[in-house]
């Protein structure tokens, strides 16, 4: 079943039709978070208040329109006014910390996500991970962040040449 239909059930207070959607949109709605608050746990409690309001809200989806844009813009905003709300807030990062969050591992694609922090400025970041694990297209990018497609192009070569240059050294 497509996710438009999906969202038409859950509009009509079809609640079974969740999971479904969840299933199909969970990794795009966390990316997305990720790449505006640039912290994970955050980005978790992000994805949360999105699902929340995607069921709240779903009988004002526009059937025949973009379902996951429908549900990424939900997230954007909700990262966004999140962010807002924090201010100016001091982050520890997870490796440097090991003991405090009771770990001494992490994954992988979370140390490729901090390599990206510490190595790229904020708007590279954004766009790296809104391109490479949110599946945005480069041009949804520049609707998102109103800027020229060129640039977003332009700053994801850079973004990747100079995460190219990171693991290599």
């Amino acid at each position: 079943m497509s996710l438009d239909k999906q969202m038409k059930q859950l509009a009509r207070g079809d609640v079974s039709a969740f999971e479904s959607i969840y299933k199909k949109t969970q990794k795009a709605v966390y990316y997305t978070a990720l790449s505006v608050l640039m912290d994970r746990s955050l980005a978790e409690d992000v994805m949360q208040t999105t699902y929340l309001k995607v069921i709240k809200s779903a009988s004002s989806y526009r059937a025949g329109t973009d379902a996951v844009a429908w549900i990424k813009r939900i997230c954007r905003n909700e990262a966004l006014n999140l962010k807002k709300k924090r201010g100016h807030e001091t982050y520890i990062d997870e490796r440097e910390n090991a003991a405090m969050f009771g770990t001494e591992q992490t994954e992988d694609y979370g140390l490729l996500v901090d390599l990206a922090k510490r190595t790229l400025p904020q708007e590279e970041f954004e766009i790296l991970i809104l391109v490479a694990a949110a599946g945005y297209t480069r041009r949804e990018v520049a609707e998102l962040k109103n800027i020229p497609i060129s640039t977003v192009t332009y700053k994801l070569n850079c973004a990747t040449g100079k995460m190219i240059k990171a693991l290599q050294d």
